[in-house]
């Protein structure tokens, strides 16, 4: 077990499980209609009341992340919205290329989950993944207006209910070797638990 200040986790083997693109839903509230009284027109409208004790009431839509910036290296980089299935979460990560010139990537980026202080959790980001399609490391142009992407994979497990468990606020990428770090605000907590274990593609030209 390696422990921080924070957060001491504890890795676990591989996941072996297969993705499945489902989105969260949410739950509708009912209104119940309010009987009219004696002698009131027929016309007269009958008032809502709220939900009766016990039924759900909808869930606020989740907010996005602010619009990302384009940074002096001409890039701008945001996390989209997780896909969940039975505990596992894949969001995919762009980078679109703002500037005036190509940018080139080769392989996975350098990542790194943080709090909402901006300091890292301890956490082990392994590259590579068999949950999600990952076509390996090649080099990449991405010219202006053009967009690449990875997706991340991670496992919301708690098995040890004594220590804490993480919930990033933010991602740290580093593009490529000797590029600037660029920080990302997740789309949603990025929890993984007490697995300590981030789950990475490598790099690949968009098409959206």
């Amino acid at each position: 077990m390696t422990v921080t200040k924070r957060t001491p986790v504890r890795l676990l083997g591989a996941a072996g499980a297969a993705l499945g693109s489902l989105a969260l839903g949410a739950c509708g509230s009912a209104a119940v209609p309010g009987a009219r009284s004696a002698g009131a027109p027929a016309t007269e409208p009958a008032a809502a009341t709220t939900a009766p004790p016990g039924m759900p009431s909808a869930l606020p839509p989740r907010p996005s992340p602010p619009p990302p910036v384009c940074t002096a290296e001409g890039i701008a980089v945001s996390m989209n919205e997780p896909d969940a299935a039975m505990g596992l979460r894949a969001a995919r990560i762009e980078l679109r290329n703002c500037g005036s010139r190509p940018y080139r990537l080769n392989g996975y980026p350098s990542l790194r989950v943080l709090d909402e202080h901006r300091q890292p959790f301890d956490v082990a980001v392994v590259r590579g993944t068999r949950q999600v399609k990952d076509a390996g490391p090649k080099p990449l142009t991405i010219r202006p207006g053009r967009k690449a992407a990875f997706v991340v994979v991670w496992r919301n497990t708690v098995t040890e209910t004594t220590t804490v468990a993480v919930a990033g606020k933010y991602l740290e990428v580093r593009p490529a070797p000797g590029r600037p770090v660029v920080i990302v605000p997740a789309y949603g907590p990025i929890d993984l638990g007490n697995t300590g274990r981030l789950e990475e593609t490598a790099w690949r030209l968009s098409t959206a």
